[in-house]
């Protein structure tokens, strides 16, 4: 079956669901745009399943934002910057989880319990963990774990905030090695006794 819209240009689309809430033009747009984006976001975070959702999420912003959207602005650029606002989000939240559960313990078997290890022995082991990471990642690293923004941290240290991001990117990858070899000493510890 034919889709009433199918031969409309872009702009009168857009002219349609921005104006007149028109849900059967926005769905043409959706079909015209949604493959491309996925295979964006699948070249970005690597898993389908999470690029559907971004891609997803970009087109419900669209939408809600429809009434103020510039009709004469290019559709496909504005969708390309959101979709590429929510994968930085996406990785965001990810680095948030891991530090997360990096200072939770989180990250230990399900057979192991919290109380097996021994937490001082464990926050010594992490602050002399934070020593080994270069100087300025150290002080970037420091600033994110007590709630600075990456703005913040970037105003306060007069660097951009891809820099604050790829240190502390840089930081949660030494510390997860660094911290796997206590893990690994505490379960053979737990393992002799």
């Amino acid at each position: 079956m034919s889709h009433p819209y199918t031969n409309y240009s872009e702009q009168a689309l857009l002219t349609l669901v921005c104006e007149q809430d028109e849900e059967l033009a926005f769905r043409e747009l959706y079909r015209r745009h949604v493959r491309l984006l996925v295979h964006t976001a699948i070249r970005k975070t690597g898993v389908k399943a999470i690029a559907e959702d971004l891609v997803q999420e970009t087109f419900v912003k669209f939408w809600l934002g429809r009434h103020k959207f510039d009709i004469q602005k290019n559709i496909q650029a504005y969708l390309n910057g959101t979709l590429r606002h929510c994968i930085i989000n996406y990785y965001h939240e990810e680095q948030r989880k891991q530090v997360f559960t990096l200072e939770e313990g989180d990250f230990l078997p399900d057979n192991i319990t919290a109380e097996n290890l021994d937490f001082n022995t464990l926050n010594e082991f992490y602050e002399q963990s934070l020593l080994k990471l270069p100087e300025k990642c150290r002080e970037v690293f420091s600033l994110s774990r007590k709630g600075y923004s990456l703005k913040e941290i970037a105003a306060q240290l007069e660097i951009s905030e891809k820099t604050v991001e790829a240190h502390i990117s840089k930081a949660l990858k030494i510390l997860r090695v660094e911290m796997k070899d206590y893990i690994a000493l505490a379960l053979l510890t737990l393992a002799l006794i």
